[in-house]
């Protein structure tokens, strides 16, 4: 699919993905789907802002038949025809449901009718209702206090919380030193911690890498809650959890109490961890990292909770089978891959983070799809029209100076006029052919 249609799939999978995740019970399922449909949205090339719940049931529906690819759009049998409400009209409503909330049903129709000109209201009370029940503009919910309850998952894998702490310094590679920062995921119901790891990266790359290292380990899961950081709002994070399954809760602005059980653990982990090390002796990466998961395994996984009342290890395993898995034959370090589209320029090459990579030469001043690990940039996955046209590596333009150029095979050779030096230079000696002379 096209990049428009993905922006639009991904949007359809962030509504529908508590609906497909778990079995539910029908009455579960509308009540879930009504809850969705109550909200407005920024709907991707759209002026629409609200889904109903038919709607929302539909998509369910696809993406169980068909996956992720089912919530492509499809062309509109109804294009053309003319809708009851129109985003002037919804616009309307809410503005004026928002200026007074106390504003009944009736009176609402009757200034809707004044300000058509009309003697009637340009809608049926039953289509105004649920109008206003969709968009979250009932009295009862305009007038909600608001608040925040404390949550907490039931089962293992649930809900996984994801965030990145500032870390010591270590040697760098070389000489000299290097700030280094921890990834880590938590699972809500055990604080159990699927992965964590030091990198000298603190952005989307190591981000990523921990959460498909900790997927490796733990397997996938339901929910995974985030801060409002711009590299959690990354397509390339969104397109992955579509993939795999996994919906993405953005944490509120500025209300970071929702992410309480990772601080706690980041505060575990610098008071038992960190607190710990010698601070006369600086570390490598590696040596950092192996000394955190010889802790984590033997120290914080296998003390007791006091939440819990038992070790996050042990809760984590009583809700084992519960934990969903990817197919065997998946291979998870491909489905991280990173994908960016690029211009192959006329002699065949393309840039990519600075360095220069050669392309099939028919693909010259197509637009091709490049996927990589980021952590691992040496080869390059070319992509055109969905299809995988070669694994390509950075080029070395020195090495290919030395190339000879190509010439027919058939091409006949001059005579020799005497003895040719470069041929002599470059002649094997093991070989039991004569000399060129």
């Amino acid at each position: 699919m096209d990049d428009k249609a993905e922006k639009l799939a991904l949007f359809r999978y962030g509504l529908i993905a508590s609906l497909v995740l778990e079995p539910l019970p029908h009455g579960e399922l509308t009540r879930r789907a009504e809850e969705i449909a109550a909200r407005h949205y920024d709907i991707p090339d759209s002026k629409r802002r609200a889904v109903t719940v038919d709607t929302l049931l539909e998509w369910a529906k696809r993406y169980r038949n068909g996956g992720f690819e089912a919530l492509a759009p499809k062309p509109r049998q109804d294009r053309g025809q003319s809708r009851t409400i129109t985003p002037q009209l919804a616009d309307l409503i809410e503005r004026l449901k928002r200026e007074n909330p106390h504003r009944t049903g009736t009176t609402l129709l009757r200034e809707l009718a004044l300000s058509s000109g009309q003697n009637e209201a340009p809608l049926s009370a039953s289509t105004l209702y649920r109008f206003l029940k969709q968009r979250g503009l009932s009295e009862r919910q305009l007038l909600a206090p608001p608040g925040r309850k404390k949550f907490e998952a039931e089962l293992a894998n649930q809900i996984w919380q994801a965030d990145m702490l500032f870390g010591p310094w270590v040697t760098r590679p070389g000489g000299g030193r290097r700030q280094v920062f921890l990834h880590a995921t938590l699972d809500d119901a055990s604080r159990l911690i699927p992965h964590a790891q030091f990198y000298a990266s603190q952005g989307l790359d190591a981000a990523l890498d921990c959460l498909r290292q900790a997927i490796a380990a733990r397997g996938i899961p339901v929910r995974l809650y985030i801060d409002n950081a711009k590299m959690y709002r990354s397509p390339q994070l969104a397109r992955i959890a579509a993939s795999i399954g996994t919906l993405i809760i953005h944490s509120r602005p500025y209300q970071p109490e929702g992410r309480g059980k990772i601080e706690r653990c980041f505060r575990t982990v610098r008071d038992q961890f960190l607190a710990n090390l010698d601070p006369k002796r600086r570390l490598t990466l590696e040596e950092l990292n192996d000394r955190l998961w010889a802790w984590i395994d033997g120290v914080y996984h296998r003390s007791q909770h006091s939440a819990l009342g038992m070790t996050p290890l042990l809760r984590w395993q009583r809700d084992i089978e519960h934990v969903r898995q990817l197919p065997p034959a998946t291979d998870l370090r491909r489905l991280f891959f990173h994908r960016l589209d690029r211009l192959v320029r006329r002699d065949s090459t393309f840039l990519l983070h600075n360095r220069l990579y050669e392309a099939p030469p028919h693909l010259a001043g197509q637009t091709i799809e490049a996927r990589y690990d980021p952590l691992d940039p040496t080869e390059v996955e070319v992509w055109h029209q969905g299809q995988l046209q070669a694994a390509v590596h950075p080029l070395d333009p020195v090495v290919n100076g030395r190339l000879p150029s190509a010439q027919p095979t058939d091409a006949p050779r001059p005579a020799p006029t005497g003895i040719n030096f470069v041929e002599l230079l470059n002649h094997n000696k093991d070989d039991d052919e004569e000399p060129p002379w």
